[in-house]
């Protein structure tokens, strides 16, 4: 199986990489990725490559894993690096709710059209498959768990760009035959996000730094913290699945909240530390766009893919403040 992911060079990306190159029917990894929150830190940790600094120096080569840099947005790319390709995994995003918000025509850009140019390449070059990186992020202020038939109704440009995305995976998947599976990933950790904004790197970062960590509202928002390896099982898992165009939640059905989660950071701090740590906190206002609860059911994949994730919070985290600490 040849596969192609966009945004491979990123958190979620690099631990896929690692993950698939485990399994003997992946026989080739093309990675496009435009380098603007990512680097090869991490991928060279664990394997070779070989590395294109634009698609115009591209040659086809025999390493099992190639990175081109590129940028989603460019079409012809899209079209000309999609070719004799089994499957595109559509990581590539701009995933800020701030950022969204800031700079909603990014958004859109990143999310909407760059998902339509590989969606459109795919239909060209007739790609079989197109797994879509999607988000919780697509229903609003709704009463959780989040099943995939529930209304989707945005509260951020984000989610509106992951909704608009999803119809067109929906779209080609009815119209062109495409298998289009939508994954929604719950708020993601582990390994390899050191460099990322989202909540449990954020927290874990300034802790290590002895900076003060800041709570946007109360504390009481709740989210579904999902390991980042049991995003990467359920893809893996997804990839053989011969099934029609579907949606999927990858979750692990439980929510946690701002004031839980500093607790269990705090205790997984004094487990590897052995020493009593208080950690500085301030709260803040509440985030424009953000929604009050984020947790979705994973209901679904668990009956049709026998899928479940494996890793539970208390031990993600100390997997994963013992690679911060290392790194």
């Amino acid at each position: 199986m040849k596969i192609l992911i966009t945004g491979g060079l990123g958190f979620v990306g690099s631990n896929l990489v690692e993950y698939l190159l485990k399994y003997k029917n992946i026989k080739k990894i093309i990675i496009v990725d435009n380098f603007s929150s990512s680097s090869i830190q991490y991928i060279e940790k664990f394997t070779k490559y070989k590395f294109f600094k634009s698609y115009n120096h591209y040659k086809k080569s025999i390493s099992k894993v190639e990175i081109i840099k590129a940028n989603i947005n460019n079409f012809n790319i899209a079209k000309k690096i999609t070719k004799n390709i089994d499957c595109i995994i559509h990581l590539a995003a701009e995933s800020g709710i701030d950022k969204s918000i800031t700079d909603p025509l990014n958004a859109f850009n990143v999310n909407v059209v760059g998902t339509f140019n590989y969606l459109e390449a795919a239909r060209i070059n007739k790609v079989k498959q197109f797994i879509l990186a999607s988000s919780g992020a697509v229903f609003g202020n709704q009463k959780p768990p989040f099943k995939e038939i529930y209304e989707r109704n945005p509260i951020s440009p984000y989610g509106s760009s992951k909704l608009t995305a999803e119809t067109f995976c929906q779209t080609y998947g009815m119209t062109f035959k495409i298998q289009t599976t939508i994954l929604r990933f719950s708020n993601a950790y582990g390994k390899y996000s050191k460099h990322k904004n989202s909540v449990i790197a954020k927290f874990i970062n300034n802790i290590i730094n002895s900076k003060q960590i800041v709570i946007n509202g109360n504390g009481k928002i709740t989210r579904d913290y999902i390991y980042v390896e049991d995003i990467c099982s359920a893809i893996y898992k997804c990839l053989q699945n011969k099934k029609k165009s579907t949606i999927y939640h990858v979750s692990t059905n439980k929510e946690t909240s701002l004031n839980d989660l500093i607790k269990k950071i705090e205790h997984t701090f004094n487990i590897i530390s052995n020493s009593p740590l208080q950690i500085k906190k301030k709260y803040g206002k509440n985030r424009l766009g953000d929604m009050k609860s984020n947790s979705q059911s994973n209901n679904k994949i668990k009956k049709e893919m026998n899928w479940s994730p494996k890793t539970n919070l208390n031990q993600g985290l100390l997997k994963t403040l013992e690679w911060f600490i290392l790194n």
